[in-house]
């Protein structure tokens, strides 16, 4: 819907709501822009994409959004996109545009159910159209869909499944050389993570032998990997240093492995570094990649970690 607007000329404000969402309105809003690049170097001239990052968990935030959106409608309208969206004062900044701001367009994502304002119209977009079977059956494990109706649960996927997906890759901390309380504690998990991923051959180009009838490739002949290290995420979902048994394990094992500070989020969230990004998978709703590593199979991590997989599931169990 957002290029749809900035094609009609539209200033479009991606909003995120709180720390949570700021990856996926940050990923949101470079996608929108290169749709905007495109679309200039095309002889169109479209409207103009905003970011705006609030923490509708303090009632100041939510009045300055408020002030921010309905100063920015022009005519009397205004476009926004909001992803990943909370509770939290979600509800009375839009109560309040739509009451400052005649024509309204406001489009609102969120995986929970019941979280939009009342009386404001709802789809449910429920096809797994994103991850593997194998992936999706494991995800829909969690008490959120099963048992509490906060999550709705998964449809039928309405096309063909050509495969189940990669295999659900477990590994566990136990046996000879592991150490520490958890996984994330343990060097020998983090070594047994890079064992894995290289075998992947994860980050490996390949030698091409150019002949008549083969396409020449264009990096020095060579082809570009299957997989690249920013395909990469380490999920954890307690907190998780620098200086674990997991980091390092991964970097001794020359995994270009990074942990994801404040000011990384919009590198993580364009995947502009090739690098294995580690955090938690709370910090990046709506962010995707082929491979994820989920270290520690708590129930909690199903919906927000192992989601994020959209081929090669790695689950690291206590």
């Amino acid at each position: 819907m957002a290029i749809q607007w900035l094609r009609c000329g539209h200033h479009v404000y991606v909003v995120s709501t709180c720390d949570g969402s700021r990856a996926a309105c940050i990923m949101l809003y470079h996608l929108l822009l290169q749709t905007v690049k495109t679309q200039q170097s095309a002889g169109v001239s479209p409207g103009q994409p905003h970011l705006l990052l609030y923490d509708l968990y303090e009632y100041k935030d939510a009045e300055k959004a408020v002030n921010d959106l309905s100063q920015a409608a022009t005519g009397g309208s205004l476009y926004v996109i909001a992803d990943e969206v909370i509770r939290s004062d979600f509800h009375t900044v839009c109560y309040k545009l739509r009451t400052q701001v005649p024509h309204l367009h406001l489009w609102a994502a969120s995986c929970y159910h019941g979280y939009a304002p009342d009386g404001w119209q709802v789809e449910y977009l429920t096809r797994p159209l994103r991850s593997p079977p194998a992936v999706v059956r494991e995800v829909a494990k969690h008490s959120y869909i099963t048992v509490g109706n906060i999550v709705m649960p998964y449809s039928e996927r309405g096309v063909p499944d050509h495969t189940d997906g990669p295999p659900i890759t477990r590994l566990y901390h136990r046996g000879h050389g592991h150490s520490g309380d958890s996984p994330r504690d343990c060097v020998t998990c983090g070594r047994d993570v890079a064992s894995f991923l290289h075998s992947l051959r994860v980050g490996i180009t390949e030698n091409v032998t150019t002949t008549a009838t083969t396409v020449t490739s264009t990096n020095g002949g060579t082809t570009p990997p299957c997989l690249q290290w920013r395909d990469v995420l380490v999920l954890c979902w307690t907190k998780i240093s620098d200086d674990s048994g997991m980091m390092k394990g991964l970097k001794e094992a020359g995994i270009p492995v990074r942990m994801m500070n404040d000011d990384d989020i919009e590198d993580v969230a364009t995947a502009r570094s090739d690098v294995v990004w580690v955090t938690s998978g709370g910090s990046v709703c709506g962010l995707e990649r082929k491979v994820v590593v989920c270290v520690q199979d708590l129930l909690t991590a199903r919906l927000y970690s192992m989601s994020r997989c959209t081929s090669q599931l790695v689950i690291v169990s206590p």
